[in-house]
């Protein structure tokens, strides 16, 4: 498979996609039972489409996009200039077949890369005048599951963070993507990254938290940190091996701790299912019983005439008992 067709499979798989959460939600707005059996996950599933195909998606374009000039002499001892496609030196740039994917491309950022950017960004701004307007009021309410599907557990003055965020990964995609042509030194991406990541730290600290949770603020600036840990040690390190281990290990901490998050997840999603409760109660149970000691070893072992006279008191008790009297 050459460079062409990868990178329309690059563009076909998200919008397959799309096209597959878009005929659901259609559906269960539709019919009832597959609404019932959906419940209310299918606009958040398709935000997290979304989110996770933009970086794609704009990786992509900007492949697609990428040129290189080359210069040729010719016998007549004319030099002409042509522009070729980096990806594929043998396809000429926007013209034959590379026409059709320059022109997709093209179509991909206006008329999702760059809304999709500037909803997130702008969207509190958006939400405080276009109510102000019935019929943009009316388009706005289509949107708004979308938008409180991200902004949902923010500060309602940090709904701006997810658009940001989108923000920031623009430059470090622009160098990793370029980086065979303009950008030769390694050195240079992981500073680019570390730079990135060492703002949207700073930011998040200066807004004291931009989540309603104090949980996802820990979450967010442990996996910031984890990944700022990563670019520093790349660039301080020099030899493949050390930086190799350090890599391993912040990897290591991020799968662990998805892990957890998922099963705490997992966790609460089945604590609303009966079956499920009265296994756990159940466990608990059988925990305690065997924690339970059926003879507790540490009191002191009693003849029969000492338990006798714990039942039975003595004249001395009595005497005791009536002078206290």
């Amino acid at each position: 498979m050459d460079s062409y067709a990868k990178q329309w499979l690059q563009f076909a798989f998200p919008l397959y996609l799309w096209v597959v959460i878009i005929v659901i939600i259609q559906l269960c707005r539709r019919y009832g039972k597959i609404s019932r059996l959906m419940g209310s996950h299918a606009v958040p599933v398709l935000s997290t489409l979304f989110l996770l195909s933009y970086t794609k998606l704009v990786r992509t374009i900007v492949t697609v996009l990428h040129t290189r000039e080359v210069t040729l002499h010719c016998t007549n001892e004319s030099v002409r200039l042509v522009s070729l496609w980096y990806e594929d030196p043998n396809v000429e740039y926007a013209k034959g077949k590379h026409a059709g994917l320059f022109g997709f491309a093209l179509l991909v950022t206006v008329f999702f890369v760059i809304p999709y950017t500037l909803f997130l960004l702008l969207n509190p701004l958006y939400e405080k005048y276009l109510s102000n307007f019935k019929l943009l009021n009316r388009l706005w309410n289509h949107f708004k599951p979308i938008i409180d599907a991200y902004s949902g557990p923010m500060k309602d003055e940090y709904r701006f963070w997810p658009g940001l965020l989108i923000v920031a990964r623009i430059p470090v995609l622009l160098s990793v993507t370029l980086a065979d042509s303009f950008i030769q030194s390694q050195h240079f991406l992981l500073s680019m990254l570390s730079t990135v990541l060492a703002i949207v730290l700073s930011l998040g600290y200066c807004f004291g938290g931009v989540y309603r949770k104090r949980m996802n603020n820990v979450l967010e600036v442990w996996f910031l940190l984890n990944l700022c840990i990563m670019a520093f040690l790349s660039v301080a390190l020099n030899e493949d091996s050390k930086i190799l281990i350090w890599y391993n290990t912040c990897l290591s901490v991020f799968i662990v701790t998805f892990v957890l998050i998922f099963v705490y997840h997992l966790h609460l999603q089945l604590s609303h299912m009966k079956y499920y409760d009265a296994l756990i109660k159940k466990l608990f149970k059988k925990k305690d019983e065997d924690d339970d000691p059926l003879l507790d070893i540490t009191e002191p072992y009693l003849t029969v005439d000492e338990q006798r006279r714990a039942m039975v008191p003595s004249s001395t008790d009595y005497f005791r008992r009536e002078s206290v009297v």
